[in-house]
């Protein structure tokens, strides 16, 4: 059972009826009585039309479902599927509880990581921050030869990182427990991004913190999602909170 799964199966048992359900071509948002989540989108590269096509085999009537069941996606081979599954996921996690901090992890990072070697899976707007005082920023994107990949040059590169911030869109297309691995023991890390959820138990992979995201105005983040826009004109908003649970 992987760390998704393990927080499905803790979720509270009572119902809860899924109000809404956007997706958009970045970010994947889905509403509950409890509370609303968000997760980047992922599509998968195939056929998007004919047989071969993946679809969401019962879109039209997923909303009124129990928002389980849409969680219940993180576990799905279909890459949208566990999009809008982490999305359900997050809606459903109660608020944090601990060490929570309302800044942007570009702060943490740029704590942690000065003077340091410092990882960022993914691209961030907080990184040429980091680079004015980290002594190396090393950049892992999605290569257009071997995708997300954990090439041997890409093991080697993050094994000698003093820190690494990786996005938590790393849940959803499957390439965590790969980072992770090939990750330095003694190396701090931060999973970043609204993707992420806030709970302990992402604590106990290994994370110093999780860096991540609460919607407090569900309009004003529907209507970017639906437009087409990124994480930084969702925030412009002002409908979401930056939040911060650290170990």
């Amino acid at each position: 059972m992987d760390f998704l799964e393990q927080l499905l199966a803790r979720l509270p048992a009572a119902p809860a009826p899924v109000r809404g359900l956007w997706i958009g071509p970045y970010w994947t948002a889905v509403q509950t009585d409890r509370g609303a989540g968000l997760a980047t989108t992922c599509l998968d590269a195939g056929p998007t039309h004919g047989e071969h096509a993946l679809h969401l085999g019962d879109a039209g009537s997923l909303v009124g479902r129990d928002a389980r069941e849409l969680a219940a996606g993180v576990s799905s081979g279909f890459p949208l599927a566990r999009s809008v599954g982490l999305a359900a996921l997050n809606a459903l996690l109660p608020e944090p509880q601990g060490r929570v901090t309302e800044r942007n992890a570009g702060e943490l990072a740029a704590e942690r990581g000065a003077g340091k070697t410092v990882g960022v899976v993914g691209w961030f707007p907080f990184i040429p921050a980091l680079r004015r005082v980290a002594a190396r920023v090393e950049i892992f994107e999605n290569d257009p030869e071997t995708g997300y990949a954990l090439t041997p040059e890409r093991a080697a590169r993050l094994a000698a990182c003093d820190g690494l911030c990786v996005t938590a869109s790393a849940l959803v297309n499957r390439t965590l427990g790969g980072l992770l691995a090939a990750a330095r023991p003694d190396a701090w890390k931060l999973l970043v991004g609204p993707s992420a959820p806030l709970c302990r138990a992402a604590l106990d992979l290994g994370f110093a913190a999780v860096c991540g995201a609460r919607v407090t105005d569900m309009p004003a983040v529907v209507r970017v999602i639906q437009e087409g826009g990124c994480f930084q004109q969702i925030r412009r908003t002002g409908g979401v909170r930056l939040l911060n649970l650290e170990a």
